[in-house]
């Protein structure tokens, strides 16, 4: 891998990792601590959130940052142990993380469309 391409892994990483600590603390602010006034939330308030364009966004963002962060950390160990070729691992984990945010995008839209 050129050192190009692994310098730009590495700045995703990190930005991935400030948009992971940024949507958990506010997730727990959200949910746990000011919403924790009415109780957990139901499943109805869930359905309910998705349909609001910026939360269903988030949730997208989040989703995405997560698997990427996921995999690219994998990838990295399966590389630097020499566990797998870097090419076959970058492509095995590309499909793979285009996979998972599929499903997560499906997920959001049927619970964004849920009446």
């Amino acid at each position: 891998m050129s050192s190009g391409r692994k310098s730009l892994g590495w700045i995703f990483q990190v930005i991935t990792a400030v948009i992971l600590v940024v949507a958990v603390l506010a997730h727990l602010l959200r949910v746990h601590i000011w919403g924790s006034y009415k109780g957990l939330p139901t499943y109805q308030d869930v359905i309910a959130a998705f349909k609001n364009p910026l939360v269903l966004g988030m949730e997208l963002v989040l989703a995405g940052a997560a698997i990427y962060h996921a995999l690219y950390g994998l990838h990295m160990v399966l590389v630097e142990a020499n566990l797998v070729k870097e090419e076959k691992s970058r492509k095995i984990l590309t499909i793979l993380g285009s996979a998972m945010f599929i499903y997560a995008l499906i997920l959001s839209i049927i619970l964004a469309i849920k009446p």
